[in-house]
């Protein structure tokens, strides 16, 4: 039975594979396209919460922005609605 430090480096490791998922997603890149913006820091990522309280990933790759929620990607635009 895996101890609590492999179960939460395994946790961490789900939650940036879903978060590299959504920006793939929502700027349409794939998944090798993803990780070098990433790395590059050509795709730039910042801790935010909206007016609800809900926290999001607000990520911005040249002149398009979106907010990754847990379970949802809204677009820029589209969230300030």
């Amino acid at each position: 039975m895996p101890d609590e430090s492999e179960t939460k480096q395994r946790e961490m490791f789900e939650e940036i594979g879903a978060l590299m998922g959504g920006i793939a997603k929502a700027f349409e890149l794939d998944e090798s396209q993803t990780i070098t913006a990433v790395e590059k820091g050509t795709i730039e990522m910042s801790f935010e919460t909206d007016a609800n309280g809900n926290p999001f990933v607000l990520a911005t790759y040249g002149d398009k922005s979106a907010r990754l929620y847990a379970g949802a990607i809204k677009q820029e635009s589209d969230a300030q609605h």
